[in-house]
């Protein structure tokens, strides 16, 4: 995402004690909902979200049809445009009913990804106050109200994206790895160069991979060599120490050790025992 884009402008802030409007609804502008008390059942885009307790936070970019159903709360909606692309800010935009939606009035969010599509945080507790506060703001309309609302809307989406990027980086980071360690196996693939590719220090990469697999960085790449060594002694012609050297093994007898460790037997030995599966 280019944040240079992202310079919200808010139309309106809101506190509801119940929901006027239950059917499926679309706006043209992008709704950001805050739960400071009760249950709110969501749907957005024909999917279930779930219930929105206290402290969850729903967003729903613009142009994409929602529904939300619940009593007895007590919920903060923002709604906003992402840039200040868009004329007269302080005019009220109501969402209309999906069949009555008109495209062509959308303040398209397409380049501001992740804000393209819904996101739902269950832990935005910490932000309570910003929300009440941003309610007290525009219920006063003092001076630049308006402005200032805007300003603190842009930090509390950069916390948003902030926490949508966190969570996704472990599966993304885990994927991108595995496709560096096998385009590159025989190479002299060291954690430094791993965390100047990747952009991250390799204890943190170690860290990912600790939580999500059980190993460290370096016992992951060796993993995958020895797995790839495996392959080649089974299904090539290879001597053991052509092998060694295509999985990134420099030094054969410190592959035949470390293969002997993981499976028991040398590479010689594996060979021989599937050898004639090979023929």
């Amino acid at each position: 995402m280019n944040l240079t884009y992202l310079n919200p402008v808010i139309r309106t802030v809101s506190q509801y004690e119940k929901l006027n409007r239950t059917d499926e609804c679309v706006a043209y502008d992008c709704r950001l909902f805050y739960m400071i008390s009760g249950d709110v059942t969501a749907v957005v885009g024909g999917v279930k979200v779930g219930h929105l307790s206290p402290g969850h936070l729903l967003y729903v970019p613009a142009g994409t049809p929602y529904k939300l159903k619940g009593q007895y709360l007590r919920l903060v909606t923002i709604t906003f445009d992402p840039t200040a692309d868009n004329p007269e800010p302080e005019e009220r935009i109501k969402p209309v009913a999906v069949g009555d939606f008109d495209e062509s009035k959308l303040h398209s969010v397409s380049e501001l990804a992740p804000l393209d599509r819904m996101i739902h945080i269950e832990d935005m507790e910490s932000e309570r106050d910003t929300f009440t506060g941003l309610v007290s703001l525009f219920t006063s309309a003092e001076g630049s109200y308006r402005a200032q609302g805007s300003a603190i809307l842009k930090q509390l989406l950069l916390k948003v994206i902030e926490t949508v990027d966190e969570n996704a980086l472990p599966a993304r980071m885990v994927e991108a790895l595995d496709n560096y360690i096998r385009d590159n196996a025989g190479d002299d693939i060291s954690n430094t160069e791993i965390g100047a590719i990747f952009g991250y220090h390799p204890f943190y990469i170690s860290k990912v991979l600790k939580d999500r697999k059980g190993t460290t960085l370096r016992q992951y790449i060796i993993a995958y060599r020895l797995k790839l060594a495996k392959k080649l002694l089974e299904e090539s012609g290879k001597s053991v120490n052509e092998i060694s050297e295509e999985c990134g093994f420099n030094d054969p007898s410190y592959f035949t050790k470390t293969f002997k460790s993981a499976f028991g037997m040398t590479p010689k030995d594996y060979r021989n025992l599937t050898k004639e599966d090979f023929i």
